[in-house]
């Protein structure tokens, strides 16, 4: 079997050849965005998207996009200059999604011996009755086995 380039399956359709030059071109913007940005945020701005003349930019912070609006001006003049007809610049926060916490599936439970508990709930009836703490005590002491 002969191996063919990637590009050939691109060029056999009109929508992938114009998936693959916006994709080309969302590249060629991400490389003139970083090297208009200070070193130290150039890792955490993205170029989302590009379309008819409107730039989207993800960021991973409110501060950095923040920072960022208060240099939109200086970095359109730069893609412009580059030949990128960017007509407006947009900025919105993208963080990453919360995974959690990887539990073990098998969790032992461990009994609470008498004296344990009585510890438990003497410390819980020294806190506030409204403290979180105290509700987690009483709570561990109820559910322990």
């Amino acid at each position: 079997m002969v191996a063919r380039a990637l590009d050939s399956f691109f060029s056999r359709s009109d929508a992938l050849s114009r998936l693959q030059d916006h994709a080309e071109r969302l590249q060629r913007l991400q490389r003139l965005v970083e090297a208009g940005l200070p070193l130290a945020t150039r890792g955490a701005v993205r170029v989302a998207n590009f379309q008819e003349g409107e730039l989207t930019l993800h960021v991973t912070s409110p501060a950095l996009a923040t920072r960022l609006k208060m240099s939109l001006n200086g970095l359109q003049t730069n893609l412009v200059a580059a030949g990128e007809p960017v007509g407006l610049i947009k900025v919105k926060v993208r963080t990453t999604p919360f995974v959690g916490l990887e539990l073990p599936e098998d969790v032992e439970a461990r009994p609470i011996g008498a004296g344990g508990k009585a510890a438990l709930l003497a410390l819980s009836e020294q806190l506030r009755p409204e403290d979180p703490l105290a509700a987690a005590l009483r709570r561990m002491v109820k559910h322990s086995a």
